[in-house]
């Protein structure tokens, strides 16, 4: 499976090639730039994605909305400042007015110890199986006309 990892700098993809190293069969793109990871979802979407989120606001909703239109959805794991939460960033998850966020999407402030970042990389690429699988079971049953 390939893994999309979105960082300015080489540290992220470095972790995560190698907090994932016991994990079968993963391959780990890095790009440096929001442009160049949009570019991937719409010509060759990965099986799920890391991004460490920088200070400068830029548009996540619109890129956690090409991850949720992909077949099957990419899910996101997203690395935040310390001082960020998700609704800072456009990606609300708030009871009320808040637009809820669209695929799957897991939230960690960075630094994040090891162990953490370790787990959520694990639950990331689990739900990428998992909906890889269901795109595999929905393609393989067949059709029932009523």
């Amino acid at each position: 499976m390939r893994l999309l990892v979105l960082d300015q700098s080489r540290i992220l993809p470095w972790i995560v090639e190698h907090g994932l190293a016991a994990e079968p069969d993963i391959d780990v793109e890095a790009v440096a730039c929001l442009r160049e990871a949009e570019e991937i979802l719409r010509c060759r979407p990965p099986g799920a994605a890391v991004v460490s989120v920088p200070p400068a606001q830029l548009d996540w909703r619109k890129f956690q909305h090409l991850c949720a239109l992909c077949t099957p959805p990419v899910p996101v794991l997203y690395e935040l400042c310390a001082h960020a939460d998700p609704c800072e960033i456009g990606l609300c998850r708030c009871e009320g007015g808040c637009e809820p966020i669209e695929g799957f999407a897991i939230f960690i402030a960075k630094p994040a110890p090891s162990f953490a970042l370790r787990d959520a990389l694990v639950r990331l690429v689990a739900e990428a199986r998992r909906l890889r699988g269901a795109v595999r079971q929905n393609a393989t049953t067949p059709c029932v006309e009523q």
